[in-house]
C-alpha cells in the first residue's frame, strides 16, 4: 500500500507539472566550480555547519520563470533552524539560506509578460504552489499541501546569494517609497505580523506584542498604525524606549511580576501576539479578556511543545490561534500598508564578506533589530 501511495503521489506532482508547464521550476542548481557558476552563494554543506561560500550553475530558466540579481537580503531567524534542522529532519544540504529579498530582475522567461529586466521586486517564504489543493483554492498559497518545493529555499538556493531564479508570480513589485536597503525584512517579518494582525485586530483593541525584536518590532507598528492600543511585552527592560519609539503606548517587562499582575487584572488584553519562542504561555492567555485571541507566530524547536492552561481557555471562551506568514495578496497588502504610512524595519547592514559575522549576531538574538546584507554592491566591489 506505500509503495502504491508513493507511486501516485509521484505521477500526481509530474503530471501537475506537465499540465502547467512548469517542468523547468522543479530542475534545481547544481554545484560547480567558481568559474562556471552562475551565482556566488553563503550556505552551508551539513547540518549545523558554518556558513562557507559555495558556486552554483542554474539550470535553463524556466519560461514562467525571472532570474533575479540579488540587491539585498534579511536574514531570519527561521534561517538557524532550517540550518541546525531545529524544525524539522531531512534538509537539502548543501543548503543556502534567506528568504527576505529585495533584488533586480536580470532576465525573463519566454511567457512572463508582467516583469522585464530592471524591475525592483521583493521575494518573501514562498515560491511555487500546487494552486489545486484546499489551501490555494482559498486563496491561502502559503497552506498550499501539494508542493514538493513550495519554500523559497531548500532544496533551491535562497537570498544569502547573487541571484536566483524564482516563479515570476512570487515576485512583488517594490513601492518606491520603501528605501530597498532596509525593506528585505517587510517580505517576511512584516508579512507574518500584518496577516494575523488584520485578521484578528480591530481599531481600539488593547493588543500584547510579546517579544521585541525582528518580528515584534515591525508588529508593534504595524499594530499602532492599525488603530490599536498597543502593549510591547519584553523581557528585555531596555527596550521600552524602542518599543514606545516604534508606536507602543504602554511596556511591561514580563519579569516584573507586578506589571504582569496588571495585565492579569484590571489591564487585560483583547488580542495578543506572540513573536517570541517562550514555551510556556500560560501568563499570557490568563491576561487575555474573556472571547480573547492568543496568536502564536514564533515557533519554537520541534521538541519543544507549547503549554497554556486549558481551563483558563476554556472558561474564558479565548481562542489560541496560529499564523503562517500570508498569502501572495496578503505580501502585496503588506507592501502597500508600510508604504502609506511609512513602516519601515530597523535594521544593521552588512557587506557580502560579513554574512557569517551578521549569521551570527541573528543567532545570539543581538541583532537592533534585522541584519540585512547589502550584497550586490558590495559583491561587485570584490
Amino acid at each position: 500500500f506505500f509503495f502504491f501511495f508513493f507511486f501516485q503521489a509521484e505521477d500526481g506532482i509530474r503530471d501537475l507539472v506537465r499540465s502547467r508547464g512548469l517542468g523547468d521550476v522543479y530542475k534545481r542548481q547544481v554545484q560547480c566550480p567558481k568559474e562556471e557558476a552562475d551565482t556566488a552563494c553563503w550556505g552551508v554543506t551539513k547540518p549545523k555547519g558554518n556558513l562557507e561560500r559555495l558556486y552554483f550553475k542554474f539550470p535553463k530558466l524556466g519560461e514562467n520563470q525571472v532570474r533575479l540579481k540579488m540587491l539585498h537580503a534579511g536574514i531570519c531567524h527561521s534561517d538557524s533552524f532550517k540550518v541546525d534542522e531545529g524544525w524539522c529532519k531531512g534538509a537539502t544540504f548543501p543548503l543556502v539560506p534567506g528568504h527576505e529579498i529585495i533584488a533586480e530582475v536580470e532576465k525573463v522567461g519566454d511567457k512572463v509578460t508582467d516583469r522585464k529586466p530592471g524591475d525592483l521586486v521583493g521575494v518573501g517564504v514562498f515560491r511555487d504552489c500546487c494552486g489545486q489543493c484546499f489551501g490555494c483554492r482559498s486563496g491561502n498559497e502559503q497552506l498550499c499541501m501539494n508542493c514538493p518545493c513550495k519554500d523559497t529555499y531548500d532544496p533551491h538556493i535562497g537570498g544569502y546569494s547573487t541571484h536566483i531564479q524564482i516563479r515570476a508570480d512570487f515576485t512583488f513589485p517594490i513601492p518606491k517609497n520603501l528605501d530597498k536597503k532596509r525593506a528585505a525584512p517587510v517580505m517576511c517579518a512584516g508579512t507574518t505580523v500584518f496577516s494575523p494582525l488584520k485578521r484578528w485586530g480591530t481599531p481600539g483593541a488593547r493588543c500584547g506584542i510579546v517579544g521585541i525584536g525582528g518580528l515584534g518590532h515591525m508588529a508593534v507598528q504595524i499594530a499602532n498604525r492599525m488603530g490599536m492600543h498597543v502593549v510591547a511585552i519584553s523581557t528585555c527592560p531596555d527596550k521600552e524606549a524602542d518599543a514606545k519609539k516604534f508606536g507602543a503606548r504602554e511596556f511591561v517587562c514580563s519579569k516584573n511580576e507586578g506589571d504582569m499582575k496588571k495585565l492579569c487584572t484590571s489591564e487585560r488584553l483583547d488580542l495578543i501576539l506572540n513573536t517570541s519562542f517562550v514555551h510556556n504561555v500560560t501568563d499570557y492567555v490568563n491576561c487575555l479578556n474573556p472571547t480573547g485571541c492568543f496568536i502564536q507566530v514564533g515557533i519554537p524547536e520541534i521538541s519543544e511543545s507549547i503549554k497554556f492552561s486549558h481551563t483558563d481557555l476554556i472558561w474564558g471562551q479565548k481562542i489560541f490561534a496560529g499564523s503562517l506568514v500570508g498569502c501572495r495578496r496578503e505580501v502585496q497588502e503588506t507592501l502597500k500598508f508600510c508604504s502609506e504610512y511609512e513602516i519601515m524595519p530597523t535594521v544593521e547592514s552588512y557587506g557580502w564578506p560579513e554574512f557569517p559575522k551578521a549569521f551570527q549576531k541573528m543567532c545570539d538574538s543581538k541583532a537592533r533589530y534585522r541584519c540585512v546584507v547589502d550584497v550586490a554592491d558590495t559583491f561587485d566591489k570584490q
